[in-house]
C-alpha cells in the first residue's frame, strides 16, 4: 500500500459533491470518476473522495477509503463503488449509503453513535448495518464460493453478474472492551435475513430471489473472500506456499544405493524455484 503525508487535491467541476473521506491507501491501479467530471483519473494516496464519486480498481489492485467518522471501506480487485449518501455529525450520528456494483469489499464501522445507520447496496440486495464488520462479494466469485458452501443447495443457480454473498465478520455478542455487538440485515426479493453472529452468511443468487441463510461460512470460503478483498496478502501467501525445488548435490564416482563404485565428491549447482504469476 502506498501512503503519503500531504493531502492531494484534485480539480473538480463546480457541481462537485461534498467531501466524505480520503483514499487512505492504494495498491496498483485505482481510478476515480468525480460526479462533476466526465472522465476518470488515476487516484493518488490521500486524495479526497466526494459524494457520488465512483471508484474502480484494476486487476490485483486495492483501495482503502477512510470516511470522516473513521469508518473504513476496503475495495478489492476489479471492483466498483459509489458513495450515494453521507451525513455525519458527532452530536447526532451518521447516515450513510453506498452502492457496490461488482467485486469484493469489506466495510468496518467507525465511531459508534446511537443515531448512526448505514446501508450497503449490491445490484440485488440491501444490507443494513449496525456497528460491525461485513464482507461482500458480488458476481462470478460469489457464485463460485457459494457452490462449495454446505448451507447452499448445489442445484442453486447464481447470476454471474449480480449474485451477492454477504458475511458478518464481527464483533459478536460476546465482545469485550465495551465494543457494541454488531448485526446486519440482508433484504432481497420478498425476504430478509438477520446475521447476528460472526461468520454467519447470506447468499442472494439472482434478481428477485430471497436471501439464502443464515448459514456459517466455511474456512475455505473465508480464505477465498480474503484473497479477493486483499490481493496483496493473497500474492504474499501464494509465494510463501509455493513448492520449493529441492537442492541437489551431485556426486561423481560415489556409490548410489545398490550400486558399486567410488571416487571424489563434487558439488552441483542449486536449482532455484521458478517464480509464477500472482493470483
Amino acid at each position: 500500500m502506498a501512503l503519503v503525508a500531504p493531502l492531494a487535491p484534485i480539480a473538480r467541476g463546480s457541481d462537485a459533491g461534498q467531501i466524505v473521506g480520503i483514499a487512505s491507501a492504494i495498491l496498483n491501479e485505482v481510478w476515480i470518476t468525480p460526479a462533476g467530471l466526465p472522465k476518470a483519473h488515476r487516484a493518488v494516496p490521500r486524495e479526497r473522495v466526494a459524494l457520488a464519486d465512483t471508484v474502480q480498481t484494476g486487476k490485483k489492485s486495492q483501495l482503502q477509503v477512510l470516511l470522516l467518522d473513521k469508518s473504513l471501506f476496503t475495495v478489492g480487485a476489479n471492483a466498483r463503488l459509489t458513495i450515494d449518501r453521507y451525513v455525519y455529525a458527532p452530536a447526532t450520528g451518521r447516515s450513510f449509503t453506498a452502492s457496490m456494483a461488482k467485486g469484493a469489499f469489506r466495510f468496518m464501522s467507525g465511531r459508534p453513535d446511537r443515531g448512526s445507520n448505514a446501508s450497503l447496496r449490491t445490484p440485488i440486495a440491501t444490507i443494513g448495518i449496525r456497528g460491525t464488520v461485513v464482507d461482500v462479494v458480488i458476481g462470478a466469485d460469489a457464485v463460485a464460493i457459494a457452490k462449495r458452501e454446505g448451507g447452499i443447495d448445489r442445484a442453486t443457480k447464481g447470476d454471474t453478474y449480480t449474485a451477492s454473498l454477504i458475511v458478518l465478520r464481527g464483533p459478536g455478542p460476546l465482545t469485550q472492551g465495551g465494543a457494541t455487538p454488531g448485526a446486519i440485515s440482508v433484504t432481497a426479493g420478498p425476504g430478509t435475513v438477520t446475521l447476528d453472529r460472526p461468520m454467519l452468511a447470506a447468499y442472494v443468487p439472482a434478481p428477485g430471489a430471497p436471501p439464502i441463510g443464515p448459514f456459517t461460512i466455511s474456512r475455505q470460503g473465508l480464505e477465498r473472500i480474503n484473497a479477493l478483498i486483499f490481493p496483496s496478502l493473497a500474492a504474499m501467501r501464494t509465494e510463501r506456499d509455493k513448492p520449493k525445488t529441492p537442492k541437489f548435490r551431485f556426486s561423481i564416482g560415489l556409490p548410489l544405493p545398490g550400486l558399486g563404485g567410488g571416487g571424489d565428491e563434487n558439488s552441483g549447482t542449486d536449482n532455484p524455484p521458478q517464480r509464477g504469476n500472482g493470483p
